[in-house]
This record gives structure tokens, sequence and C-alpha cells, in this order.
């Protein structure tokens, strides 16, 4: 997973380099899976020497709504956890405002489509077009993936400000290897 991160490395270099603005951003993996992401990101935040102003999660999804298509940025409006009354976790948790806006302003900005259904964070990958077509109806939710929620009630717990940005990867209807 560092590998992708090189990517954005560069693009931050590259926006230092044209418009000599310096911001003070840190890039980490959080590992895969609710509890790899959450205990990663509330050890990364304990163990911060400075303020942290805000997290952004980035990474990819599965649509579970049939209008997703691969590459659809998802910008959701709540995290939800799958079971999670069992699990222990309350209510779905909802982005900080104003990361939300800024990401919203960005996209549109630039042209690019958002969707803005919630999510759900689940412990395993979601191979089945029926599952996803059953986790829909259950939470009416737009996507699914492994770290939104634990991550969002880390930042929450911490009182830092929480955003996840998501690309969709695989379709509703898309049945995944396995």
């Amino acid at each position: 997973m560092e590998q992708e991160l090189t990517g954005l490395r560069r693009e931050l270099i590259d926006i230092e380099t044209v418009t000599g603005v310096h911001p003070q951003v840190e890039f980490r993996v959080l590992g895969v899976g609710p509890e790899q992401a959450g205990g990663s990101l509330t050890a990364l935040l304990k163990g911060s020497r400075s303020k942290v102003d805000g997290v952004l999660v980035v990474g990819v999804a599965g649509g579970v709504d049939p209008e997703l298509e691969t590459g659809d940025l998802l910008l959701a409006g709540r995290y939800a956890l799958q079971n999670g009354a069992s699990q222990g976790a309350g209510s779905a948790i909802r982005p900080n405002p104003q990361m939300l806006q800024s990401a919203q302003q960005a996209a549109l900005d630039l042209s690019v489509p958002t969707f803005d259904g919630g999510s759900l964070t689940v412990d395993h990958l979601v191979a089945e077009p029926q599952e996803r077509q059953e986790l829909l109806i259950q939470y009416q939710i737009h996507s699914v993936n492994m770290e939104d929620y634990r991550a969002a009630e880390a930042a929450q717990k911490a009182g830092v400000p929480f955003l996840s940005v998501r690309v969709v990867l695989d379709t509703a209807g898309q049945r995944l290897p396995g």
C-alpha cells in the first residue's frame, strides 16, 4: 500500500513547486479492515507530537447502488458499520461539514460529479451482487469499504475532523473473484 502513496507524494511536490505553498501534510497507510484502520488511526492520533487539523482517508470502494460506475467519486454523507449494534458501535458517523464542503467544491471546480450516499464498513470482501443488493436494501447506502466507520470513530474520539474520499472500483452487479 505504501506504493500507492508515491504518486500522491509526487503530486504534492508538483503542487508545492507550482504554487509555492508548502502544506503540512503527512501520508500514512492505515491498513485493510475495520479494526486495523481504527487501531492504526487511534495510535497515530495519540502518538502525534503536533496538533492534527484533520484526517482525510483516500481509497477505493465497492459500489452497492446500481447507478454507480467504476471511477465515480464518493463523498459519503455518513459512515455506518455492518452489524454495528452488536459490535458496540453507535449510530452512523457523519463527516466534518467543512471538509465535505471543501471536497464538494473542489470536485465542482474540476467538473467531477460526486455521489454522497452513505458508506457501509464491512469486515469482508463483498464479492457477490446478491449480497450487495441485500446491503443496499438493509442499510440504504451507496458503497461498501473496510475502513471508514472505524477510522471516523477514531478521529471523532480524538476530536479531529474526518472525511473519506473514495472511488468506485467494482460495481453493484460485478462478481469478484475469490
